[in-house]
């Protein structure tokens, strides 16, 4: 399966995976018929993403990953606001949980986590991104080494 060929799969897959991770955290934590109940549901949802990708919309090409430059710009956006509500979770998290004397190290964690994300995020679509498609560019123009 390429990239180009197929990416209206992408998001329902990813979809399908993560329903599945959940199901087998609640079969593990409850019972076996609510990981088989919440993996129906994944799945539900899986289906239902793959034939909004499919629509001629600005959803559905946002979902289908379809999209021109202002649907990126919005997918952009909505990854930006995303964020930052991640962002307040985890300060109102941590906050709640030190009020209230529970661990807050599960807090920091996913606060590491986001940071290191950014900063990943912005090297690789940033400065490295471009030395490393300069690099591929020159390999191109002398395929010998030359």
């Amino acid at each position: 399966m390429t990239v180009g060929k197929h990416r209206r799969l992408w998001t329902p897959a990813i979809a399908v995976v993560a329903g599945t991770a959940i199901a087998a955290a609640v079969g593990i934590h409850s019972s076996w018929w609510s990981a088989l109940a919440s993996e129906l549901v994944a799945l539900g949802w899986a289906v239902s993403l793959y034939v909004i990708g499919g629509k001629d919309t600005d959803i559905g090409a946002a979902v289908g990953a379809q999209g021109d430059e202002r649907q990126e710009l919005v997918k952009l956006r909505a990854a930006r606001l995303c964020l930052a509500v991640v962002v307040v979770a985890i300060v109102a998290g941590c906050l709640i949980a030190a009020a209230t004397k529970h661990a807050i190290w599960p807090f920091q964690l996913f606060a590491v986590l986001v940071g290191v994300a950014y900063f990943y995020g912005l090297w690789f679509y940033g400065t490295g991104r471009e030395e490393a498609d300069a690099a591929a560019r020159e390999h191109e123009n002398h395929p010998d080494g030359l």
